[in-house]
């Protein structure tokens, strides 16, 4: 009798940490309609600078977001969550002034190039440190927040930090094409939300006398830097997979083709709405519970892998309409199939993964990303001077598919979250099939409609036992909201 109310409270806890990831949902709408109406070269340039912004955050922050979430409830004797905070928040901002100031004085010309940041890029590399430096901070506010329970103060502002990674620094595309107006708009608007929840997370603090440089923090760093510089390779390479293509097209590819794949980019993001906060939730509960929870938590993994197939193939059945919406954008139509199976492969990993950390053995999570940019890095230099935008899609799939392999292969070594291995498999190659259908019958409607719609029921037929366990949950919650809605 206890089972239904664990499922419930599971699933309405994920629910609470989701509430941030639907809103976001309109911001990342938004930006796909501003993508879908502005010329695919005007936002090609503005696209690789984001894209690289997220790498470069993760490379000032040596992993020390992380080491915070760890051990602000744990900190080092003598020390408290909020001087941790600052600790952290110090190094990384004297990080990034280092590599910005060598990067920019030194480096700007090959970084530009590099980047994928046009011809005439290099002025914009100083800009690039600068807008890194700031979401650094954002981000390090964002775990605070979260950290500190202040959910309303965490779900706005973590709107507002999606809205400056996906959706301002669009806005100048309205009236200008110059990349650096769209530079510009997320500069101010990064530095806009650092100021204000930097001052409101100071409010109501005590005044402690001030401490100066970084050695009263010695005892902090000895706790969080080698657990945070383990987990920096994988949170810098990540970004990495969708950078790389997009430097690969601007410097073997027209323009529009490089907008053109950051619109599909952005595009199959819409699939992590079935994850909304899973990840926020889940690893905590894994870590949590692993060792008397195992069974549980194979069955999430199998809903999970339900929930994002069935959305997967129903984006791959329907993209037809998409395009109808974005004439402009049709030329996205056969490779897109490519760059959703993707960050289906990706999204998965939720449910794999969790054994290499459990092992302590975070280095396992480390190799599959770098393994996953080396065989992005391998089929672009093959792919994309002889076919542009298709072989830079193929490269995204093979970066996602290589890390999802290798890091559930090692994940599953060491703790077991996959029930039936046959099944897991059987469902790998299904999703291989939908894209290849998606890409080979692209302009036939019918014929991919009706090919991925027996794939989804051969599918479904496989995972019948968490379909049926899946409608229970749904129907849970309906009778929950009807008991509410009475009272």
């Amino acid at each position: 009798m206890s089972e239904p109310k664990k499922t419930e409270s599971f699933a309405g806890n994920v629910m609470k940490y989701s509430i941030a990831t639907y809103l976001g949902f309109g911001i990342s709408g938004a930006a796909l309609i501003i993508k879908g109406v502005l010329p695919a070269e005007s936002y090609a340039v503005p696209a690789s600078f984001m894209a690289y912004t997220m790498s470069l955050m993760n490379v000032g922050m040596l992993g020390l977001d992380q080491s915070l979430l760890r051990f602000y409830h744990e900190p080092p004797a003598g020390s408290t969550g909020r001087s941790m905070f600052a600790a952290c928040t110090r190094l990384s901002v004297l990080v990034m002034l280092l590599v910005g100031g060598i990067g920019s004085i030194f480096f700007a010309r090959p970084l530009a190039a590099a980047f994928g940041l046009g011809a005439n890029g290099a002025g914009l590399v100083p800009f690039l440190f600068l807008n890194a430096a700031l979401y650094m901070l954002v981000r390090y506010l964002n775990v605070l927040l979260r950290l500190e329970n202040n959910v309303r103060a965490y779900t706005t502002e973590t709107l507002w930090m999606q809205a400056c990674l996906n959706l301002i620094y669009l806005l100048p595309g309205f009236v200008t094409k110059d990349a650096r107006a769209f530079v510009l708009g997320a500069v101010c608007s990064f530095a806009g939300v650092a100021v204000f929840y930097w001052r409101r997370a100071s409010k109501g603090q005590t005044k402690e006398a001030p401490v100066r440089g970084l050695r009263p923090y010695a005892h902090i760093y000895r706790a969080a830097l080698p657990y945070g510089i383990v987990l920096a390779p994988a949170a810098i390479l990540i970004p990495l997979y969708r950078a790389i293509c997009l430097s690969f097209l601007g410097n073997y590819a027209p323009a529009a083709e490089q907008g053109s794949f950051d619109f599909a980019y952005t595009l199959a993001q819409l699939v992590t709405t079935i994850q909304a906060g899973f990840s926020t939730y889940w690893g905590p509960y894994v870590y949590a519970h692993y060792r008397t929870e195992q069974e549980r938590i194979g069955r999430i993994h199998d809903l999970l892998n339900l929930l994002i197939f069935g959305f997967f193939c129903l984006l791959v059945m329907f993209e037809d309409i998409i395009f109808i919406i974005f004439p402009a954008k049709s030329a996205c139509l056969p490779y897109f199939p490519l760059m959703m199976l993707a960050v289906v492969f990706s999204i998965l990993c939720e449910g794999t993964v969790y054994g290499n950390t459990i092992a302590r053995k975070p280095f396992q999570d480390t190799i599959g990303t770098a393994v996953g940019v080396a065989a992005n890095i391998a089929v672009c230099a093959v792919l994309v001077p002889r076919f542009g935008v298709m072989g830079a899609a193929v490269g995204l799939v093979a970066a996602n598919a290589t890390m999802f392999l290798y890091r559930t292969v090692t994940g599953q070594y060491y703790y077991r979250t996959i029930p039936s291995f046959s099944r897991t498999i059987c469902g790998f190659l299904l999703a291989v099939g939908v894209a290849v259908i998606g890409v080979v019958f692209a302009h036939n409607f019918i014929i991919k409609f009706v090919l991925t719609a027996a794939i989804l029921f051969i599918y479904c037929n496989i995972y019948r036992a968490q379909l049926y366990k899946l409608w229970q949950i749904f129907m849970g919650f309906v009778r929950r909201y009807l008991l509410h809605s009475q009272a």
